[in-house]
């Protein structure tokens, strides 16, 4: 059978009392499953604990569930064995262990291959919710919902449970919100798209940026358009250039008037320890320049590593995800043929066994392996974004200081300069004359530096403003293509999963009219709630039989197109409720087997019924015994 990613199934489930005895303990198979006996038997208390192991939130447990200690599950996910514990709790929030491996290898492990989870991500560590989705392959949430969309709220689709109330579309939750359902559906539909809201925030944080470059870009120019400066760089250089000649004559001439000088006259004492004060301080700021310049040149060579170490890292991540779906596609590949004289094989003796030698196949933990590896890799590159981050926070602080540094260096040595020069014997009156050109010449040149810093600043405006534009219009074009993907998409699963409703509503014996004339349906996760052809208002057992044909048929429509999300998995606790008939009850698990018995993907449907049908009783659909009020579910001692 084909398989569809991701993929969810259950293959044990066992529950243990607080004195270390087993109290349930089933294997559990592909396709249909039923849990079958009389009301009040434990039935709904398994699927609570299955609820739970998987990463439900739940805390309202019977008595006899009370008993209990732990919880274990053994179960696929994406063809890939782990095995799940959690503890029994009255309290909420709880955490969840997980071996990357079968049942029977982690009960025979004390620690080691275990790794703990919290139900709520921290800033050191990531909930069990986060390392699920990373095994099941779904995209990064981003945004809003990134911590609300856990394990508990993916289940809300996939379990239909008996306390939700009949008209919820998802599992009825207290201080629920509409973006949470809304996100659901997209993610579990196959519309969400984690690149899309990385586009949206680019495209929003581009503009923002193009706004404020493009008034900059505006402003320098109309100032330089109003002053009527000089605009051509070349002319500017020689400008430069010239005054720079003309200080150096000047310098020089200045120099031989020195020497003519009285070279007898000496500096106060008073003014020579003015210098040496202010030679000291220029020193000293020098040093912490120097300094600041280091640790800016050491955090930019550290930032430049450690972008380099989370691309390995992402592409080590990336490399074992192409190698586990290399096995996946390669271990379906089946040999029909000897490669050796061609003959036709005999068929292997079942999946465990090999179809050349009929060998006993050895137990292979290399793909559970490759998905330790992927959680520790993840682990690594969440913690060196976070450093990443924390360097470019220091290097950001370092850049920002060095600018008023520098000043105060300039100004130590305008003040140096000041004080040497005042400390000179009179100067005649050619001297001073020289000086003062040789200031202005001085004061010419650092307005012409700064023209040309201005034309350097407008040139980087103007390419970075086409840059921007460049990008902004890519933005916008990838954002159209993907919404109207995810539109195409939208409809396209909302079809099958009416065509499929209507199916299963044609399929009832006539005891609601509507069913049998209905023609559109209608789901609105934002108001969790359904309609056919407008209406839902019917009886409370029609509404239970439309609710789970609605359910139903969202899990069925994933069997039918691969983009879907859903991981091909479904548990039901509420096939009969409010007073529904057993004749009616049963024709709808029927259809429901007939409909997983036309698929050719792999998927796992878990339902409860006291209203078997004796076509399904005691087939091997039925998983365990007919439970009774003598025969429970938890064999509590």
């Amino acid at each position: 059978m084909t398989q569809y990613n991701p993929f969810l199934r259950l293959n044990r489930l066992t529950i243990y009392t607080k004195n270390g005895e087993i109290a349930y303990d089933q294997n559990f198979h592909e396709g249909v499953n039923i849990i079958r006996g009389h009301n009040s038997a434990g039935k709904s208390t398994i699927c609570n604990f299955i609820f739970y192991v998987l990463g439900g939130d739940f805390k309202k447990w019977t008595t006899a569930a009370a008993y209990c200690s732990d919880v274990y599950a053994e179960v696929f996910i994406n063809s890939e064995p782990i095995t799940i514990k959690r503890t029994v709790s009255d309290s909420g929030n709880q955490p969840m262990s997980i071996f990357w491996g079968t049942y029977k290898e982690a009960i025979k492990s004390a620690s080691e291959g275990w790794q703990i989870f919290p139900y709520r991500r921290t800033e050191n560590k990531k909930s069990f919710s986060n390392a699920l989705f990373l095994a099941l392959g779904f995209p990064e949430l981003r945004g809003d919902v990134d911590s609300n969309i856990t394990m508990h709220q993916i289940l809300r689709m996939l379990y239909v449970d008996q306390k939700s109330l009949t008209l919820d579309l998802l599992m009825t939750e207290n201080f629920d919100s509409s973006i949470t359902r809304k996100t659901i559906a997209d993610l579990l539909f196959g519309v969400y798209d984690d690149s899309l809201y990385s586009d949206k925030i680019s495209l929003r944080e581009s503009e923002k940026d193009y706004d404020i470059k493009k008034k900059q870009f505006e402003g320098i120019e109309q100032i330089f358009i109003a002053s009527d400066n000089e605009t051509n760089v070349e002319t500017i250089n020689a400008l430069i250039d010239e005054n720079s000649n003309q200080i150096q004559r000047i310098d020089e001439h200045l120099e031989k008037l020195t020497k003519d000088q009285n070279e007898g006259s000496k500096k106060s004492d008073e003014e020579e320890l003015k210098v040496v004060t202010i030679k000291t301080n220029l020193l000293a700021s020098r040093n912490r320049l120097s300094l600041l310049q280091s640790e800016i040149y050491k955090y930019e060579f550290e930032l430049l590593d450690s972008q380099d170490f989370i691309r390995s890292l992402e592409k080590r991540a990336l490399a074992l995800s192409d190698s586990l779906l290399t096995r996946e596609t390669f271990v379906d590949l089946k040999m029909h043929h000897c490669p050796n004289c061609l003959s036709p094989l005999e068929p292997a003796k079942d999946d465990y066994h090999c179809e050349l030698c009929k060998q006993q196949l050895p137990e292979d933990k290399g793909s559970s392996q490759i998905k330790r590896m992927q959680q520790e890799i993840d682990n690594q590159i969440r913690e060196s974004k976070k450093i990443y981050l924390e360097k470019e926070h220091k290097l950001l602080e370092y850049k920002s200081s060095y600018p008023t540094l520098e000043q105060k260096v300039r100004a130590f040595q305008r003040e140096l300069d000041e004080a040497l020069s005042n400390v000179k014997t009179a100067r005649n009156q050619e001297f001073d004359e020289l000086l003062i050109k040789k200031g202005e010449l001085r004061s010419k040149n650092d307005y012409l530096i700064k023209q040309l810093h201005a034309l350097e600043q407008i040139e980087v405006l103007r390419k970075e403003l086409t840059g921007l534009k460049i990008k902004i219009d890519s933005l916008k074009t990838n954002i159209y293509s993907k919404e109207k993907e995810q539109r195409n998409r939208l409809q396209n699963a909302f079809q099958v999963i009416q065509s499929l409703t209507l199916r299963l509503l044609h399929s009832d014996l006539g005891r609601q009219t509507e069913f049998s004339t209905g023609k559109k349906v209608e789901l609105d996760f934002e108001k969790n709630t359904f309609s056919l052809d407008g209406e839902n208002n019917f009886s409370e057992s029609s509404n239970v039989y439309l609710k789970n044909s609605v359910r139903f048929a969202i899990f069925f429509a994933s069997l039918q197109k691969e983009f879907f999300r859903l991981p091909r998995f479904i548990l039901c606790d509420n096939i009969e409720d409010k007073g529904m008939q057993p004749d009616r009850s049963q024709s709808f698990q029927k259809e429901i087997v007939k409909l997983s018995s036309e698929s050719e993907v792999k998927h796992q449907i878990i339902i409860t019924t006291s209203m078997i049908s004796p076509d399904l009783d005691n087939t091997e659909l039925c998983v365990g015994d007919f439970y009774s009020e003598t025969n429970k579910t938890l064999k509590i001692g």
